[in-house]
């Protein structure tokens, strides 16, 4: 998603030729780019200077970009449902969670937060919604019904930053408070009620003193390992998901944002909210191949189609 233009910009992975740019209005600014399982369409909830903020599809098949009749709050945060790609949730700046039919093209407000607190991190599958919320006491976890019931809710000490949902895992990355370390916190769906393994990322004595901000994670097929993305700490952490433990850490240089596996290989595409550019990793050990050298403001959420 290129801002200067503004398009939503398609190009093959290998050569990096632009195969075609879709435009869309000035006034629209994406905040996520989501694509159903099936690869035929993605959407892409967008912001708008005049208040109207809209979502807007493409069609994958044929390449045709058009906005979807209907109006909707601020999307701070927006997932499509893991099994059911005519369901999407989305949550307002100030906590409201919604869920969006992109079928009927209706919404429903499913509640509100009973203090103040912000949606930081939104995942789904076909029984659950699953949140991260940043309050004044640090961090909130907490699984929903479809129809917005809580069923379980865990506090950390730490500021979540994210959550993704990986096969009957959650994992939620956190940054520091005055109390707390960094890290990432692994919570075993299979035992709702038991409290998360906690992996220690940087602890609150560490000499630096710097956060390193944990803020994304990648999942490799097997569901076991996990690239943990630290945006301030311009690195790359390796976890053992069943051990729960660090393996390996990359060191990259340069702020990423979000990381994207590129499938069949060890290689992966990093995003940058600081650069607004790509770039290529060598995740076995960590240098930058290549860095997109252009004028383009790229937005740092993409997607890698098969």
């Amino acid at each position: 998603m290129d801002l200067t233009t503004p398009a939503i910009i398609l190009a093959d992975g290998p050569s990096g030729k632009i195969l075609n740019e879709l435009s869309f209005p000035p006034e629209l600014t994406p905040t996520e780019l989501a694509v159903t399982p099936d690869y035929t369409k993605a959407y892409l909830p967008c912001t708008a200077t005049n208040g109207k903020n809209s979502i807007l599809a493409i069609n994958l098949t044929n390449l045709s970009l058009y906005s979807l009749p209907m109006a909707i709050p601020y999307p701070a945060q927006f997932v499509l449902s893991e099994s059911d790609h005519a369901l999407a949730y989305l949550a307002e700046p100030g906590g409201n969670l919604h869920r969006v039919n992109l079928t009927t093209m209706s919404l429903e407000l499913l509640g509100t937060p009973a203090v103040k607190a912000s949606c930081v991190g939104l995942a789904a599958d076909s029984e659950s919604i699953y949140t991260a919320w940043e309050h004044k006491a640090g961090g909130t976890i907490m699984e929903l019904k479809t129809d917005g019931t809580i069923t379980w809710q865990y506090d950390i000490a730490g500021i979540p930053t994210n959550i993704i949902l990986a096969g009957k895992r959650l994992i939620v990355p956190f940054t520091n408070t005055a109390f707390t370390g960094e890290g990432i916190a692994l919570f075993n769906l299979n035992k709702k009620c038991s409290s998360p393994v906690v992996v220690t990322i940087q602890c609150p004595s560490c000499p630096n003193g710097l956060a390193t901000y944990p803020c994304h994670a990648a999942l490799a097929a097997d569901n076991r390992t996990a690239y943990i993305v630290n945006e301030d700490g311009a690195s790359i952490f390796i976890i053992d998901l069943e051990a729960a433990k660090i393996v390996d850490r990359l060191t990259i240089g340069r702020s990423l944002s979000r990381l994207y596996l590129i499938p069949d290989s060890q290689l992966a595409i990093g995003t940058s909210n600081l650069f607004a550019d790509l770039c290529l990793i060598d995740l076995t050990s960590g240098p930058l191949l290549a860095v997109t050298n252009t004028n383009r403001q790229l937005l740092s959420t993409i997607a890698i189609l098969p």
